[in-house]
């Protein structure tokens, strides 16, 4: 997949004294010795026992029995008796606030929380110029936060649902469109279901051309098919394999939230299923399913204890409270969330078999304002098993698939030597119970090392000084 360079920013490599962990220049001289750990590679379905894991700066240097494993004079150990190491998790559907700007070296608590649940690299599936800056702060070491991949602003047509995206109502406009957002950095293309057959063809030809992805919803107007062939790099929430042979007026409806949209799924027929299955093979296109999101949705009236969940201590006043205000039962009618969760047993059967079928798949959230970032990426992993996956192959999806998405195979997703140091350092054996990925001792981002503690302390301090 295609990775572009990041937009440059001026920005000086100063942090708080308390949350100091170095710039980018201090990451790469740090030496961490995780001493008799169980190693689960992502490389093998099984933890490798009384190993050690070297890393030297943001890479892994070594990985072997702890007693053949040299631990250099110096290096920083971290005792892992009867603990799990495994690689950083990937949230491949996020949305982060955009308010960053130059110079601007507070740490964020939208960030953090990801860090403190064990996600390493998220990709912002609606990006902005300011969102570009904030993934080189991260980069460059200015900001603690994910590893982020940063799509383009959304693309819409004539009827847009958000007021943020991009209107393109032309195939002039539309490979305009691409050809900039190309040339500022943006990683991908994000394309959205009220796009007009012109504008969408437009956008596959350019990108191709381009060799920038694209992916999101499907038009209406073009169809599920049609966008499998056209060579579209994701299909998000399973959005659009539940517009299949329905009516216009039932698509546009309510935005296209109607409960006739989400009927579909209980109306295929499982013949059509695996046509739609197989086509998706086929086209070689991944699925972002987003199952957390719908969750959310199917059970809007219960946001205020979702709000109270344990984690919300951490919390900055204002980001609890735009959690808490998000207006979540106005964007989807009852009607539609009723029939959401009358769909969600088939959905789950759709993704059983696409895995079955050897369709690519890969974990996001969808995480906005009603989900806490971080918070829910592992319950997506868990609605994963509960399709029908093994623990190990629903941790691909949030590991090694990702990194195979986009183009990082060969430096993320596995814990071998040479790749990057993304992990994460477990009290419980998450192979067993993916649940245990909440027994989070501590995460390494590109060799930057915090105890779950820390985090923890980071978050308490801005949700304090967020009231004061």
């Amino acid at each position: 997949m295609y990775r572009a360079a990041r937009t440059g920013v001026g920005t000086a490599c100063v942090l708080l004294a308390l949350w100091t962990v170095g710039p980018a220049a201090a990451a790469e001289s740090a030496t961490y010795a995780f001493v008799d750990v169980n190693v689960i590679s992502m490389d093998t379905p099984d933890a490798a026992p009384h190993r050690t894991v070297l890393v030297e700066g943001d890479r892994i240097a070594a990985v072997g029995p702890a007693d053949a494993v040299t631990v250099p004079a110096g290096a920083t150990v971290v005792d892992g008796r009867g603990k799990f190491v495994l690689p950083g998790l990937a949230d491949m559907h996020a949305h982060i606030g955009a308010d960053y700007r130059p110079g601007q070296t507070a740490q964020r608590a939208d960030l953090l929380l990801y860090l403190a649940t064990g996600v390493t690299t998220i990709r912002n599936a609606a990006g902005s110029e300011d969102l570009l800056r904030l993934a080189a702060a991260i980069d460059d070491g200015t900001l603690l936060g994910p590893r982020m991949e940063i799509a383009s602003p959304l693309l819409e047509g004539a009827n847009a649902v958000w007021d943020f995206s991009v209107r393109v109502l032309s195939a002039g406009a539309a490979r305009a469109a691409v050809r900039r957002f190309a040339a500022q950095g943006f990683e991908s293309i994000k394309i959205y279901h009220t796009l007009s057959r012109e504008a969408y063809e437009a956008i596959a030809d350019e990108a191709r051309k381009l060799g920038i992805p694209f992916f999101g919803h499907v038009p209406f107007d073009v169809g599920i098919e049609e966008v499998l062939a056209d060579g579209q790099a994701s299909i998000e929430h399973f959005r659009g394999y539940d517009i299949d042979g329905l009516p216009r007026e039932a698509l546009v409806k309510d935005g296209g939230r109607s409960p006739e949209r989400f009927a579909s799924w209980l109306n295929m027929s499982d013949a059509r299923m695996d046509e739609l299955v197989r086509a998706t093979v086929e086209a070689g296109a991944w699925n972002c399913p987003t199952f957390v999101v719908n969750s959310m949705l199917i059970h809007a009236g219960r946001l205020e204890e979702f709000a109270d969940h344990p984690m919300a201590e951490y919390m900055p006043a204002d980001l609890l409270r735009a959690y808490r205000n998000s207006g979540l039962e106005a964007l989807f009618s009852m009607e539609s969330r009723e029939m959401l969760g009358l769909a969600r047993p088939r959905m789950l059967t759709f993704l059983a078999r696409l895995h079955a079928a050897g369709a690519p798949l890969m974990t996001g959230t969808d995480t906005f304002p009603s989900l806490v970032p971080g918070f829910t990426l592992i319950d997506e992993v868990a609605t994963f098993v509960e399709a029908g996956l093994s623990p190990y192959e629903a941790l691909q999806a949030a590991t090694t698939a990702p990194a195979l998405f986009l183009g990082d195979e060969d430096r993320r997703g596995r814990i071998l030597p040479g790749m990057h140091a993304d992990l994460v350092l477990l009290g419980a054996n998450p192979l067993e119970d993916v649940g245990h990925l909440w027994r989070l001792d501590g995460v390494m981002a590109d060799g930057r090392w915090l105890t779950h503690d820390t985090l923890l302390s980071m978050l308490r301090e801005l949700a304090v000084a967020s009231d004061e």
